[in-house]
């Protein structure tokens, strides 16, 4: 919760204390002209202690909303994003892809579809471990999260593969996607260079076209970019690799 929200709540709780408190003080001032005014006495005193009470449970309510809100949002991020890489849960970036494809349908937009697989992943699992892999995955996510542009979205797609949605023509992905595939290569882990190359798989919206078949075209790609050898970006004219 915002601080300015958590103020606002205490201030809402204060001002509703002292109005309660005035309507008791007026009715106490009206029954002070009973004979018995041992009654209102006690009541100021009863009242005023309820007044003290109401005022520690408005902060008391509003710092335990404040503990919920907050575990609110970490029940929200760990179900929307993945715990190794920090990039979009699949689940997740797949619901949010099928709105970007509804909006460009809709106005029609051009959107584009990039995966990236990491080349030969199995080898640094077996050379380093798989908490150093995790490292590497983690710092990529990281990377691309920081390297996307406006309103791009980047998902964890597989085991070694992350998928990025855009509003952007195949033209402008193929530059963008050279440029990750270079950066990446000069990644440090913990200081260590370990070389890394991607095989990079993009495609662009077609008429007519599902976004499973859009998806489908840029892994294509990626097979064709493994069979040219990794460490490259491709795609594909049509929508088979193979006839």
């Amino acid at each position: 919760m915002k601080i300015d929200s958590f103020l606002k709540m205490i201030i809402k709780d204060f001002i509703t204390s002292l109005l309660f408190t005035f309507i008791l003080f007026l009715f106490l001032k009206y029954m002070l002209f009973l004979s018995d005014k041992t009654i209102p006495y006690i009541l100021v005193i009863v009242f005023s202690i309820l007044f003290l009470f109401s005022i520690f449970m408005s902060f008391f309510i509003a710092k335990l909303k404040t503990k919920i809100d907050l575990l609110n949002m970490k029940i929200s991020k760990l179900s929307q994003f993945d715990e190794t890489t920090d990039v979009y849960k699949r689940v997740y970036f797949f619901e949010t892809a099928q709105k970007y494809y509804n909006v460009a349908k809709r106005k029609k937009l051009p959107l584009s579809i990039m995966i990236i697989d990491i080349d030969g992943f199995k080898f640094y699992n077996k050379k380093y471990g798989h908490k150093f892999a995790d490292k590497i995955l983690k710092e990529i996510g990281l990377f691309l999260k920081k390297e996307i542009r406006g309103m791009d979205i980047v998902g964890r797609f597989g085991g070694d593969e992350f998928i990025i949605v855009t509003f952007s023509t195949q033209d402008e992905l193929l530059n963008f996607a050279k440029r990750i595939n270079k950066k990446i290569s000069q990644l440090k882990i913990e200081n260590e260079e370990i070389n890394l190359s991607t095989s990079i798989g993009i495609s662009q919206l077609q008429n007519n076209e599902e976004l499973s078949s859009l998806i489908k075209r840029a892994e294509e790609a990626i097979i064709l970019a493994k069979q040219k050898g990794g460490n490259r970006v491709d795609y594909l004219e049509h929508f088979l690799l193979f006839e």
